[in-house]
């Protein structure tokens, strides 16, 4: 008992001693004296300055505390002379007595003002490596029990860090950092809460981030448990500097997109580099999303596996919420559904999703599609399409203005030359795209397409689509479609086959013209430069070769504009043209032509009509649909019902018509001098043919004469 007492007194003596001592050292040291030595100390171990401009301040009681002001600390040699890391305040302390049982609980550790710098050059050289070396080697304390260590929270407030890739020329920063933690170093969960805005450089922040959870490191794994974790914040979007220098109230005016991502449990093993099994709720905007989330090599490779969808929404709810603008469909009915599915593996590289499966209203998507290099942004895909009708996504037609319709007694007016559509030529040559794509059904424009077929590979600038097969017009279609962006100036590359189609739908997609109906085939082989639609459709250089059957030119009525020539001629009264909108149907028509500068010139085409024969040429200028056409045509044979007998006087006489205007407004006309002296031609040549055969038959007569005398 007596033992007890002396060691009780030893301790409680050793005790005052340490107290008396602490005093001693609080009311007669003065840290601020060590300032300088402290500095030099950083910088030999460092080889960093370090400046401390505020006070130091000690205090004891209730624990002994540190506090510094206004700390820098630089950056290491050849980075320049901005400080690596600055602290507006920061404070620190430390309970005594826990000392003694070899505990050291630290109280919150206060964090003001801090801004950090970090500046990478490539993988192996940055500013802060020297920091996370450790260049003394000292073996393990193998003397007893390792101390204990807590601290009873963490609070960083305003502070910002900064990091610069100088290889990749970008900037990251994170700033308005608030941090706020329970005690660590216990076994128990730490409660977490914090927030920070996240920009790109810009003026602006990008996005608004908080999160709140609970972490939990058990003792003697590596694991740590993340429990009932809650990401929510708003996305504001890199913003445009071009439109914010032009409005900048409109750009502030943009509303943010809310997001929002939940799990109940997160479990990662630092060790193992693996993420257990896990589930998220993601919300962006009003569209919800739900993944699972499964990770291995996350040091190394990082590969993470899971699913991802998206149940079925509302475009039309949720564009608003992204800050587009609903459009304006033909077919209200339309953007109502959309769902999506699909497992994926992501890892440092690449992104793949095998088995994807989108829904956008009665249109669905099935495939593979992949990043093959997220670093290039290469992409890959294999889709299916079940079918998908264009038109009802379109912008309605505008209705026609019946009051000018009536007031003009239905005349067209020209339509305004739309503006030039330039390339995207910058993005063409950093796409990187392979894959097929197939279409069961397909409806552009009001035309079909069926069992399309369309590979695709562009590769930085040069862009080849096909070979190219699908079932339009009520015929075949085969062809290859080069892009090349590469140059100064696009060139654009065409081989196109169309076997047995309606020429007249053909016509209405091409020219948007009703003019020629019929069943044809036709090759095109074409190139043309440029940077804008114009341009290359006025540099189009190349050969085409039709042929069309069981056809007619509508708007045209050829026969009866012969009748009215030569009732002209003739001076007679017209003829009366039958009933029904002018055309003029033929049997067969067959061209070859060539293009150059966007003009089709043509010198063989045929045509055989019901009742004549006409060859020509001339040229069809596909910027403004401008026609200029010389036709020579020679009836041989009168229709059976005796309309046109009047023109029997010009059986096997060559009539030249000429064609002019344009594709939508196009005159048709005989040349009526050229008929004149085409029939005076005739009529000499048949003089002299008769002159001919009495001039024979005479020298027959007289030589049978002389021989019979």
């Amino acid at each position: 008992m007596r033992a007890i007492k002396i060691v009780g007194g030893v301790i409680a003596a050793l005790v005052l001693l340490a107290v008396l001592a602490a005093l001693a050292l609080v009311w007669l040291v003065d840290p601020n004296d060590y300032r300088d030595d402290i500095e030099k100390l950083v910088a030999e171990k460092t080889h960093r300055e370090l400046k401390i401009g505020g006070p130091l301040d000690l205090k004891l009681f209730p624990r002994l505390a540190l506090k510094l002001e206004s700390v820098s600390l630089g950056n290491p040699p050849g980075f320049g002379t901005e400080p690596f890391l600055t602290v507006k305040s920061a404070s620190v302390g430390v309970k005594l007595l826990p000392l003694l049982q070899k505990r050291l609980e630290i109280s919150r550790v206060a964090v003001d003002g801090l801004s950090a710098h970090l500046i990478s050059r490539d993988e192996n050289t940055n500013n802060w490596k020297d920091l996370t070396e450790s260049k003394d080697e000292k073996p393990a304390d193998e003397s007893g029990a390792s101390p204990t260590a807590s601290i009873a929270g963490v609070d960083i407030t305003k502070s910002a860090l900064l990091y610069t890739d100088e290889a990749e020329k970008s900037t990251t920063r994170i700033s308005s950092l608030e941090l706020h933690t329970s005690a660590l170093g216990g076994d128990d969960p730490v409660d977490l809460k914090g927030e920070f805005d996240f920009d790109q450089g810009e003026v602006t922040p990008v996005a608004h981030i908080a999160l709140q959870t609970q972490a939990r490191l058990p003792k003697d794994t590596s694991r740590v448990e993340i429990k009932d974790l809650a990401i929510t914040g708003k996305w504001f979007g890199s913003p445009d500097k071009d439109a914010a220098a032009k409005d900048a109230k409109a750009s502030a005016s943009k509303e943010p997109l809310p997001l929002s991502i939940k799990t109940s449990a997160l479990t990662l093993d630092l060790d193992a580099e693996t993420l257990a099994p896990a589930t998220f709720a993601i919300d962006l905007g009003k569209l919800p999303l739900q993944a699972t989330v499964t990770g291995e090599k996350l040091f190394s490779a990082r590969v993470v596996t899971g699913s991802i969808t998206v149940p079925q929404v509302s475009p039309r709810e949720i564009m608003p919420s992204f800050g587009m603008e609903i459009p304006k469909t033909s077919d209200a009915a339309v953007l109502q559904k959309l769902s999506f599915k699909s497992d994926y593996r992501l890892t440092e590289k690449e992104l793949r999703l095998p088995a994807m499966d989108l829904l956008l209203d009665d249109t669905r998507v099935k495939g593979a599609f992949s990043i093959d290099d997220l670093e290039k942004m290469a992409m890959s895909f294999d889709l299916d399409v079940n079918a998908i009708d264009l038109d009802r996504y379109m912008e309605p037609k505008p209705k026609a203005d019946a009051a000018k319709e009536k007031s003009g007694a239905g005349a067209k007016e020209p339509e305004k030359p739309a503006e030039p559509v330039e390339l995207p030529i910058e993005a063409l040559r950093e796409l990187i795209v392979k894959g097929m794509l197939r279409v069961g059904r397909a409806k552009v424009s009001d035309l079909q397409f069926t069992n399309v077929r369309l590979p695709l590979d562009a590769n930085e600038g040069l862009v080849k689509l096909g070979p190219t097969q699908a079932q339009l017009f009520g015929g075949g279609y085969s062809g290859n479609i080069e892009l090349d962006a590469r140059p100064t100036q696009a060139r654009l590359s065409l081989n196109e086959h169309v076997k047995d189609i309606d020429v007249a739908a053909l016509m209405k997609a091409s020219f948007d013209t009703n003019r020629l109906t019929g069943r044809g085939n036709a090759t095109a082989v074409m190139t043309g430069t440029g940077n804008t639609d114009e341009a290359i459709i006025k540099t189009l250089a190349g050969k085409l070769q039709t042929d069309v059957r069981d056809g007619a030119f509508n708007g045209v009525d050829l026969w009866y504009e012969l009748r009215r020539a030569w009732a002209v001629i003739k001076r007679q009264s017209l003829p009366t043209r039958s009933s029904g909108p002018p055309r003029t149907v033929f049997k067969t028509l067959t061209a070859n032509a060539t293009l150059a500068n966007g003009v089709l010139k043509n010198d063989d085409l045929k045509v055989d009509i019901d009742y004549l024969k006409a060859n020509g040429n001339g040229t069809l200028d596909l910027s403004r649909k401008a026609v200029e056409y010389r036709l020579v045509a020679e009836i041989y044979k009168l229709p059976p019902d005796g309309a046109g007998a009047e023109m029997a006087e010009l059986k096997a006489v060559s009539i030249p018509i000429n064609i002019t205007g344009t594709l939508d407004d196009m005159k048709v006309r005989p040349d009526l001098e050229g008929l004149l002296k085409a029939r005076v031609r005739k009529e000499v040549n048949d003089k002299v043919e008769e002159k001919k055969d009495e001039i024979k038959k005479k020298l027959g007569d007289r030589l049978k004469g002389l021989l019979g005398q």
